[in-house]
């Protein structure tokens, strides 16, 4: 017969054997997974690759953190973080393929009294020939993250208001590296979305390859008074691939509002030890109607936050193979494109190649289609 011991053995044995089956097999427990429920769809159309040694004005084209499309024109934004730079470019899209890429010319942002931006994501701002962008700061050096409004020459005229959890000084606050990475405008173009990369260390821990609560703060704020009113809280997936080498992480890296009830958040995945086959992508389609404000909550560790309901539409995984070198790179914005031939919506993204200072990156823009059922 068995004793307690023995079976309490066996429990922790069998646990411990489930939880290395979910690490081996990267398609294993706990990840949201492409359902048929979801009232968009999302499929791929092409890839365009910049030659990453082109430059305009004087400035290498690199570290595409953010894209932007208002009808007409596009923006893209580097997180270069000595000399911010804002791309005003042309893309032509035809035959539901990327014809043309041309950089026209460049925007440096001036921002006094601001030493490390790191500019992360870029949108038009809706009434004014403007912008609205994010930035990580540097945490590290104690240097707040930002979100500013900027006008057609660089010069930044306003800051919006920070949350005191979001300091950098802030006990338990934002790590370094993975803030605001994602910014959107929402449906009715009167206020805005921003959402951090990665949890606040009050909130819960970074994804590992087991599951965590990974919540982020999905915050809104309005346009008129500069300061958020609304907040929410999206849960991250787990890691997907297992590192070889002791890195490994999934963030959020871009956020876009489709219709009244729906948004979309980009994570971006990365495990070192794969070459340029480490980065993973996945799209996933987020509800955000009648749920409850999380603003005044100081930790979602304490308070137990409802986190808002995904579901997953698209995954790089899918369309590696149709890919030029058969890998997605580092992608970090994204942006409804012009319509296309048949009447959906296009979606383009872009890569940040670091500057390949972390090895071969490559500009990388990929053309997707947004379908509604």
């Amino acid at each position: 017969m068995l004793s307690q011991s023995d079976i309490n053995n066996c429990n922790r044995l069998s646990k411990t054997i489930a939880v290395f089956l979910c690490l081996w097999f990267t398609v294993g427990c706990g990840l949201t997974r492409v359902g048929d429920s979801s009232p968009y769809t999302i499929s791929f159309l092409d890839e365009y690759i910049l030659d990453d040694k082109k430059q305009i004005d004087g400035y290498k084209i690199g570290g595409l953190s953010g894209i932007d499309y208002d009808g007409n024109n596009f923006v893209l934004i580097s997180d270069h973080s000595k000399n911010p730079i804002i791309y005003k470019t042309s893309i032509l899209i035809d035959s539901d393929s990327i014809h043309s890429i041309k950089f026209n010319n460049t925007i440096k942002l001036n921002c006094d009294s601001l030493r490390s931006l790191d500019t992360e994501s870029i949108r038009f701002h809706p009434y004014k020939n403007q912008f609205i962008v994010s930035g990580e700061g540097n945490i590290n050096r104690q240097q707040d993250p930002v979100i500013l409004h900027v006008n057609n020459s660089g010069r930044c005229i306003k800051s919006y208001k920070v949350p005191t959890f979001f300091e950098a000084n802030a006990i338990n606050g934002p790590r370094h590296n993975a803030v605001f990475e994602g910014l959107s405008l929402d449906y009715e173009k009167t206020g805005f979305w921003v959402i951090n990369e990665l949890p606040l260390k009050r909130d819960g821990k970074s994804p590992k390859l087991y599951n965590t609560n990974s919540p982020l703060r999905l915050t809104h704020y309005n346009m008129n008074n500069l300061e958020p009113d609304y907040q929410l809280a999206y849960d991250l997936d787990r890691l997907v691939k297992v590192p070889f080498l002791p890195f490994g992480l999934n963030g959020a890296t871009e956020v876009l509002q489709i219709d009244e009830d729906y948004l979309l958040v980009l994570e971006r995945g990365f495990s070192a030890g794969h070459k340029s086959k480490g980065n993973r992508i996945k799209i996933f389609l987020v509800n955000i109607s009648n749920q409850e404000n999380l603003l005044d909550k100081s930790s979602f560790k304490t308070y137990k936050s409802q986190n808002l309901e995904k579901e997953l539409v698209f995954d790089s995984k899918s369309i590696r193979k149709q890919l030029q070198y058969n890998f997605v790179d580092n992608i970090e914005g994204m942006t409804f494109g012009p319509d296309l031939d048949n009447g959906n919506k296009s979606l383009i993204l872009v890569s940040d190649n670091n500057f390949n200072a972390f090895g071969n990156q490559i500009n990388q823009f990929l053309l997707l289609k947004l379908s509604k059922k």
